[in-house]
């Protein structure tokens, strides 16, 4: 087996290129990932492995972003719990701030960086900079010889181990 170390949101890149990427509110696949690709069933078997490993990885740390949005976050009517990135701006006495009458005549509340926000943000881009050990699979380049794709895999790539003499050049 091979070891390597990624900070966790190098975990979060992993996940998505090997799994793909779905947008969460309309369901649509924007990305197809690296097991969806032909590949030998070896090499699926241990890319599935890898997957396995990162997506559990991923959860671990969704579970602490969850615990900083409780800690952050304020709880709404319906019981939820969320942070927004921006908040009306209240005066000294507490009165909610409006904005100058725009060409329409329309004014609203005036909206400011939520420090909450700020906070929350702060602790979980420290959080996804802390390093982790990954063990896979050792993966060649041969490995991928016949695959063609259109895709980027960045951090992938960072596993690969490419062997000179089994690379043929480029034409």
């Amino acid at each position: 087996m091979e070891k390597i170390t990624l900070k966790l949101y190098e975990f979060y890149n992993l996940e998505a290129e090997l799994n793909g990427i779905t947008n969460q509110q309309t369901g649509e696949k924007t990305a197809s990932g690296l097991l969806q690709e032909k590949l030998p069933l070896v090499t699926k078997y241990w890319l599935t492995d890898l997957g396995k490993k990162v997506t559990a990885e991923k959860a671990a740390v969704e579970e602490l972003k969850n615990d900083l949005i409780k800690k952050y976050g304020k709880e709404d009517d319906k019981g939820g719990i969320s942070i927004p990135m921006a908040i009306d701006e209240v005066d000294a006495d507490g009165a909610v701030v409006y904005t100058e009458p725009d060409a329409e005549g329309k004014t609203g509340p005036r909206k400011i960086l939520n420090p909450d926000f700020q906070l929350f943000e702060k602790e979980f881009n420290e959080l996804l900079q802390t390093e982790k050990e990954l063990e896979y699979k050792p993966i060649t380049l041969a490995d991928f010889a016949n695959v063609e794709t259109s895709e980027n895999y960045g951090t992938f790539f960072k596993l690969i181990k490419v062997e000179d003499a089994k690379i043929v050049p480029m034409k």
